[in-house]
């Protein structure tokens, strides 16, 4: 480890931190075509861990002047260590302290769709969700019911951008996700290997989840899409099912995170039945 202590705002070391608090500012330089593309920031003690322990590459660190380095599992050798003045912790947070440490770690390479999906059983996908803490939570019922992967569209939020890494606390690294181009052609293929796909949405034309998931023994891919858009009616008419979660009729639908973990207990659920 290097440590360094860093007292100006305009340090070239800290360039990859500075304005963590502008969210417009960040979701460009993180884009794929942005300067931070290569990289993604993870944020607090129990973030980073996750992440060391998911053998992910650790770049540099920055803390406080006075933060304890023992909170941390061993740190690679390597590791730039950048103890920063109040003045420079407010250029990358907006505030003058900083309680919880921010880490830079190389992004790791995006498992290859089909292979992923030919070695799991229950999957995810995502059309449309572009908001980094449903993404976040989305990421965080995956690990917790012990799915195999998530496939995130085009449209969808970066799994790796900063806020969803921080709203999963972690587990983020603890599901393999995958980029697809189009959910429409994904779920041809999911059908062309075996897998049942249920299209979660509340429309009334659709089956009840429990009345959708009976009978369902082999591979199956749930489908969820945004709270205002929801699927679309191409990705509706793909599918294999489409079911809905029985709610009261004075609420119009569930936050697509929520729905997602409905889902994902209910089918764990199925399965342990069997």
């Amino acid at each position: 480890m290097r440590e360094h202590k860093v007292v100006d705002a305009n340090d070239d070391r800290i360039l990859d931190f500075v304005g963590l608090n502008d969210h417009k500012l960040r979701q460009i330089r993180e884009r794929p075509d942005g300067d931070m593309a290569s990289f993604f920031i993870g944020e607090g003690v129990q973030v980073v861990n996750r992440a060391l322990e998911a053998k992910h590459h650790l770049v540099s660190l920055v803390m406080s002047e006075n933060f304890n380095l023992s909170k941390f599992i061993e740190l690679p050798d390597g590791t730039e260590i950048l103890r920063c003045s109040p003045l420079v912790l407010k250029a990358i947070s907006g505030r003058p302290d900083l309680k919880d440490p921010i880490a830079l770690f190389l992004r790791p390479p995006i498992p290859d769709f089909k292979k992923t999906i030919e070695q799991s059983n229950i999957v995810l996908l995502t059309e449309n969700v572009q908001n980094p803490t449903n993404m976040g939570m989305i990421m965080r019922n995956a690990a917790a019911f012990g799915i195999d992967a998530v496939c995130v569209d085009a449209t969808s939020c970066d799994p790796y951008y900063r806020r969803a890494v921080r709203v999963s606390m972690g587990q983020v690294f603890a599901t393999p996700h995958v980029r697809i181009d189009s959910v429409v052609d994904a779920i041809e293929y999911l059908h062309r290997i075996g897998y049942v796909t249920v299209a979660l949405t509340p429309k009334i034309d659709s089956k009840k989840l429990s009345l959708a998931l009976q009978g369902i023994k082999g591979p199956i891919a749930f489908i969820a899409g945004s709270e205002g858009m929801g699927l679309t009616a191409e990705v509706l008419d793909s599918a294999s099912v489409k079911a809905r979660i029985p709610m009261q009729a004075n609420v119009d639908s569930l936050n697509v995170a929520t729905a997602v973990a409905i889902a994902l207990y209910a089918v764990n659920d199925l399965k342990e039945s069997i």
